[in-house]
């Protein structure tokens, strides 16, 4: 029976190994970034197999193989946080197992992919200096994380760095085909063939080598090399080994043909591939480029019906989701462009102007076509309440987009001059200051401008008597400015800096009595130990900017939670959803109950490219740790600039992120 059984425990484990080794044949074969179907499937016949012995045989000595396997079998199939525990499992209970430094090193690649960066890198790095035997692995691994994280900047270091350290590694062919990938998407068109090139046929698995080939054909047409392009799609269309991929080359063929400026032929190859290829990837790409054309050539309606297609055309999810973008885009354009033409309204057609310019700049990267949107409303309706909005963002585009500072240094000064009440009339005055202008030399002297000046004098000079000089002027000035309240609080906040503890708790009860119900009324009441705040579970020194000044008596009875005072005081507007859900990753132990539903209150700024350029603490959840791991993740979003007013771009913003439960933190945790 003994024997039996252990027949039955070693066929099950060598069905399990055959599986996972047919599986990495064809994964290898395939090469490429996608899993191919038959390879998952085998994939999954492993994990069926090693589960069964891990089940029914756990006294077996192919266990820890079963644990390795399986956790391998899950690292192909993308799985992390599964494979991570069986790694894990591996380590605890076989540490001297023949598969413990294998584990070691792929526990590193899961850690990496559950938002443990740092400490996986540092792994790989000890382990290529511990290890001379994994090193050019560790080394290229690091590289290959990082860019399947799109973690761009940090890859391409790990895969020049890796280059330096293996220029004779069979991998060297990989890292090039990366690096050039990785230009191609900052747009290097130049250095992305560069790389493309030095990747050679034999060196890399045949799916790959022939990504490079399409790719370099991509950036032979970016930078103007036609001749070159045309050369590679004619000798690939002639090898039979990449018969599959002919399409593909043919409708780069017609890329070359309009990039020559014959459309009507490019048209005719897209609409033949259309005809000879119906429902397939490669007709619903020859869509998406024959939408294109119409768009270039202004028809937009025959756009529209082009990328509709595209979008319910084939399988291929990349051409979809883009063909998707631009059916919305060009359905948001024609709308526009009928409210502008037929509405009644001065000012509906002004915010439907105002709307496609920012659809221009924003989405369509149409510099040009956003300021001559935004010039007709200047021109047309230099009294509309949404103008001095307009003047902005023209302003802005000159300086950011154009860089032609003479052109927005002309607008933002005639903003100031027109329009020196409005809101925009501030962001003038700063993009002054930023050029390193004096703001004494601007002709307005608004409400703006002496709130601009305050705010110089206190956070960039530290001049506290000049900033209360100048405050005082806004609050007696301009008592019914919105800006009135935020020089109360800032005065307030200078004056306990400055140990003149009881003129600010005045200032903050003035601050309560006129402004009742605003955020500023709140601040006051914190600050005056008045409001009902949580206490946080661990305390900390407070800090500039993050007091109360309650009495010793009224202390016994109520503790405050810290607030910031730039993020309070300004109102602050709030972020748009990042593109991906943010997740917290911190130590399981630092997890209570108490702690669900709370939030940890950010602000942020955002760039035109959808990342977060700054972040800070506004308010902490009760816990510092967990405050910590929310910056650090809310540094790595990204979001969508189209959901972001232009006015907005690296100005604070507010995001609030909820705490939660980490999902099994000491897996990921483990040492």
């Amino acid at each position: 029976v003994a024997l039996l059984s252990g027949c039955v425990y070693y066929n099950t484990f060598f069905l399990a190994k055959k599986n996972y080794r047919q599986a990495e044949k064809i994964r290898e074969k395939a090469g490429g970034d996608v899993l191919p179907g038959d390879a998952a499937a085998k994939y999954e016949k492993a994990i069926e197999k090693c589960q069964k012995v891990l089940t029914y045989y756990p006294d077996s000595k192919y266990v820890d193989d079963a644990l390795f396997l399986l956790g391998m079998c899950y690292v192909r199939t993308g799985d992390y946080t599964k494979a991570l525990r069986k790694f894990n499992e591996l380590l605890t209970n076989y540490p001297e197992s023949e598969f413990a430094e294998d584990a070691r090193y792929w526990r590193n690649v899961c850690l990496y992919y559950g938002g443990k960066e740092d400490l996986a890198v540092d792994s790989l790095k000890a382990l290529a200096e511990q290890d001379p035997k994994r090193a050019e692995e560790a080394m290229f691994m690091i590289g290959e994380l990082a860019y399947q994280k799109k973690n761009y900047i940090e890859a391409k270091s790990a895969f020049l760095d890796f280059l330096r350290e293996f220029p004779k590694s069979s991998l060297v062919g990989k890292a090039h085909l990366r690096l050039g990938q990785i230009e191609w998407h900052f747009e290097e068109y130049t250095a992305a063939a560069e790389h493309l090139e030095k990747v050679k046929e034999g060196d890399v698995p045949v799916e790959d080598f022939f990504t490079a080939q399409k790719l370099l054909i991509q950036c032979y047409i970016k930078i103007g090399r036609l001749d070159d392009a045309d050369a590679l799609i004619k000798k690939l269309l002639k090898d039979e080994t990449y018969a599959k991929h002919w399409p593909e080359l043919e409708l780069l063929s017609g890329d070359v043909l309009y990039a020559r400026g014959r459309r009507q032929e490019a048209m005719d190859i897209w609409n033949s591939l259309i005809d000879r290829y119906p429902k397939t990837a490669v007709a619903a790409w020859a869509y998406y480029k024959l939408g294109e054309a119409y768009y270039d050539i202004g028809d937009l309606q025959k756009a529209l019906e082009m990328f509709t297609t595209a979008s319910k055309t084939g399988d291929d999810p990349e051409v979809k989701e883009l063909a998707r973008k631009r059916k919305e885009q060009i359905e948001k354009m024609l709308q526009y462009k009928d409210i502008i033409k037929n509405s009644d309204s001065p000012h509906d057609v002004v915010k439907a102007q105002l709307s496609l310019a920012e659809l221009y700049l924003t989405e369509l990267n149409q510099p040009d076509s956003a300021i001559s949107a935004y010039q007709q409303i200047l021109e047309k309706y230099p009294n509309d309440s949404l103008a001095p909005k307009a003047a902005y963002s023209l302003g802005w585009v000159w300086a950011n987009k154009k860089k032609n500072y003479d052109k927005a240094d002309t607008i933002f000064a005639e903003l100031l001059k027109k329009y020196p009440n409005s809101d925009y009339a501030a962001g003038a005055a700063e993009y002054f200051k930023s050029r390193g202008g004096s703001l004494d030399s601007l002709a307005s002297k608004n409400v703006e401008y002496y709130f601009v000046k305050a705010e110089e004098f206190w956070l960039t000079y530290g001049y506290l008597d000049s900033a209360l000089y100048y405050y005082q002027l806004v609050i007696d000035s301009f008592p019914n400015s919105q800006w009135t309240p935020k020089a109360m609080a800032a005065r307030a906040e200078i004056l306990a800096d400055m140990g003149r503890v009881e003129e600010a708790k005045q200032l903050y009860a003035k601050i309560s009595e006129r402004f009742p119900g605003t955020p500023y009324d709140s601040l006051a009441k914190v600050r005056l130990g008045r409001a009902k705040v949580e206490v946080a579970r661990r305390t900390k020194k407070p800090t500039s900017g993050e007091r109360h000044y309650a009495s010793a008596d009224s202390s016994k009875n109520s503790s405050t939670q810290p607030d910031t005072i730039r993020g309070t005081i300004d109102n602050l507007p709030r972020a748009p959803r990042p593109i991906k859900r943010i997740l917290l990753f911190y130590p399981e132990q630092e997890w209570s109950s108490r702690l669900q539903g709370k939030k940890v209150r950010i602000k942020i700024k955002i760039d035109p490219f959808g990342k977060v350029t700054d972040a800070q603490l506004l308010m902490s959840c009760g816990n510092p740790v967990i405050d910590e791991a929310a910056l650090m993740a809310v540094k790595k979003a990204e979001f969508d600039p189209s959901q972001i007013d232009i006015t907005l771009f690296n100005r604070w913003m507010l995001i609030e992120i909820p705490v939660t439960k980490p999902a099994r933190a000491s897996d990921w945790d483990m040492q």
